[in-house]
Order: structure tokens, then C-alpha cells, then sequence
């Protein structure tokens, strides 16, 4: 029960409210895990994670950097 606060009040803003681009971030970033975890277990080799997923990834949190500069 206290993580899942604890995982609530990450997802909130300094003023209280929630953030999608927090919620989108981490679920993006637990389905590529899930994703990258699944394939390298089939394959049973550590598989490169390609440019596009990274690149995707930086646009994420570069949007949420964006965010909390234009909020100010």
C-alpha cells in the first residue's frame, strides 16, 4: 500500500495535479523493458536496443523538460 502512494506522488506535479507525461513515460518505458526482456530471453542473447526506441525516448523526456521550463 505505501508504494503504490509512493508511486501516486511521483505521477503528481509540485502543485498537485497529475502528469501524462509522467504516466507516459514510465509506461513507455516499462513496455520497451517488457519488450527487450521477452526478445532477449527468446533469443538467449543481449539484443542492441535500436535508434528509433531511443530517439522516442528522448523526445519523451525532452517533452516533460519542455513542460516543467514553459510551466515557469
Amino acid at each position: 500500500m505505501i508504494g503504490l502512494i509512493k508511486a501516486l506522488e511521483f505521477l503528481q506535479e509540485s502543485n498537485g495535479t497529475l502528469s501524462s507525461n509522467r504516466l507516459l513515460f514510465i509506461i513507455w518505458i516499462l513496455g520497451v523493458l517488457s519488450v527487450w526482456i521477452v526478445l532477449c530471453l527468446k533469443s538467449g542473447t543481449l539484443l542492441e536496443i535500436p535508434d528509433s526506441v531511443t530517439a522516442i525516448t528522448g523526445i519523451i523526456i525532452t517533452g516533460k523538460v519542455t513542460q516543467k521550463f514553459a510551466e515557469k
